[in-house]
């Protein structure tokens, strides 16, 4: 996650932290990054990750619900 966050600018995303798709406006979780600066998350009622542009129709929630940042079009 260090490697992802430095890359991306966005030193704001942590394991476990909310996150909604803007798109479909299913929530989840961040459950990592992967090999191609992408997020992987877990979405609520899944059992598995997907990868995830992560500047791209995403909002971040902070531990207590409020939004940290948005991306949208």
């Amino acid at each position: 996650m260090n490697q992802f966050r430095r890359m991306r600018g966005m030193p704001f995303v942590k394991v476990g932290m909310r996150v909604e798709y803007l798109l479909d406006g299913r929530q989840g979780r961040v459950s990592g990054a992967n090999t191609s600066e992408n997020l992987n998350i877990t979405f609520d009622g899944e059992n598995y990750s997907v990868n995830c542009h992560p500047k791209w129709q995403m909002r971040y929630f902070d531990k207590d619900g409020n939004i940290i940042k948005e991306y949208t079009d």
